[in-house]
Formats: structure tokens, sequence, C-alpha cells
């Protein structure tokens, strides 16, 4: 059995390119199925309970290019008793980085079978407890970049003042 918690993790995108094989790991919300269904899924996908939800752990794995290749696609996961539930990858690496969820498993790609020790606590203080909301960085503005919108002088007003026209009768 492996533990996620001690697999080696993906830190930058130069890691992530040169990585063989990748795990992807996160947590499905099975929320919105019926109360017997979530027992259902507790007792044999290994789902659990945080915060009054029922959650699964997922584990996806593959090289960093099927990973790449599939973005904006949604992944489904079919239970038993007709219910499924779907995950989507929107592409974005660096939050993917950013929230620890990629592993490199280059080491155990030939075993036949990879099986994934139960780390209930681990999962829910990584992927639940511990989430903040991703936030692009701001690039910072180069001095000769051009703007956006090019400024434009004297075709309006400023605030509180009126265009000053030449009256041709005036002079």
């Amino acid at each position: 059995m492996i533990r996620i918690s001690q697999l080696p993790l993906i830190q930058n995108p130069g890691q992530f390119y040169a990585t063989e094989h990748i795990l992807l790991v996160d947590v499905l919300l099975v929320g919105d199925a019926p109360r017997q269904m979530r027992e259902y899924i507790k007792n044999t996908h290994g789902g659990f309970i945080y915060d009054k939800k029922t959650y699964i752990p997922i584990t996806l794995t593959g090289t960093p290019e099927s990973l790449l290749a599939n973005a904006g696609k949604p992944i489904v996961f079919k239970f038993d008793r007709g219910f499924e539930n779907h995950y989507h990858f929107d592409g974005n690496l660096n939050a993917l980085l950013w929230h620890k969820k990629l592993y490199n498993i280059s080491s155990l790609i030939d075993q036949s079978s990879v099986q994934f020790e139960r780390e209930e606590d681990f999962i829910i203080q990584r992927y639940l407890t511990g989430y903040r909301e991703y936030v692009e960085p701001e690039t910072e503005e180069k001095l000769l970049s051009i703007p956006v919108q090019s400024p434009a002088i004297g075709l309006k007003a400023m605030r509180g003042l009126k265009p000053v026209r030449k009256d041709s009768a005036g002079a």
C-alpha cells in the first residue's frame, strides 16, 4: 500500500514536465446524492464525512501530456446503483501546483497494480481544511509595454468643466 503523504510532491512546472508519470489527488463532493447513496459511497468507495458533507478522495494517474490534453473535459466517476459524479480540471497547472495536488509516481510504473492507503486525515488537512482559493499573481507592468487603452487627450471635458468654444462673432 502506498501512502500519498510520502510521495514526492511536484512543486514547479519544470518538475511537472520532467516527470514520466504523475498522480493527481483531489476530493470530490458527493453531497447531492441521496443519503443512502452517500452512506454506500462512504462504506464501499472510501468516502468520508467532513463538515457534514460526504467526500471521496480521487486519484488520477497518467503523463503530464495526458493531463493537459484532457483539460476542460469532465471526468465521470460512476458508482454502483446508477449514481455518477463529475470532476473538472480547468487546465490551470499553476493552481494544481499551488494546491499541492500533483505527485511524482514515476518509480511506481513497473508495479502491476497500485493501491493507496486510506489517509483520511492527510486528505482532509491538505485539500479541505487548509483550502484557499488560488489567485493568479498580477503581472508587473513594464516601462516599455504599450498601454491597453491609449490615452485620448482633449476629447473629453474634465469633470465640472465645460469645453471652450471659440465664437465666430466674438473676435
